[in-house]
């Protein structure tokens, strides 16, 4: 499942997507779905996720399979709650 936080404090006009069990695969796929370039997905450090901004941001966040928080601390609250 692939997570998405609508608004980030500390990227403004930005949103990460990740996915609830580190699947780069199901990352890069959203990554062409919604047109973003290869830089977009991050793969080194703790957690894979995609980084979004402009018209690939707004395209992930109406994708049905993405489910959206208001917050990234929302976010990261449910995923780590499953």
């Amino acid at each position: 499942m692939l997570l998405m936080d609508r608004v980030n404090l500390m990227a403004p006009e930005w949103s990460h997507v990740v996915s609830t069990t580190d699947d780069i695969a199901e990352l890069n796929a959203l990554r062409i779905r919604v047109g973003a370039p290869l830089p977009a997905l991050q793969h080194k450090g703790k957690r894979p996720h995609l980084d979004l901004k402009l018209e690939p941001r707004e395209r992930a966040l109406v994708d049905p399979e993405v489910r959206v928080f208001a917050t990234t601390r929302e976010m990261l609250k449910y995923l780590h709650r499953s």
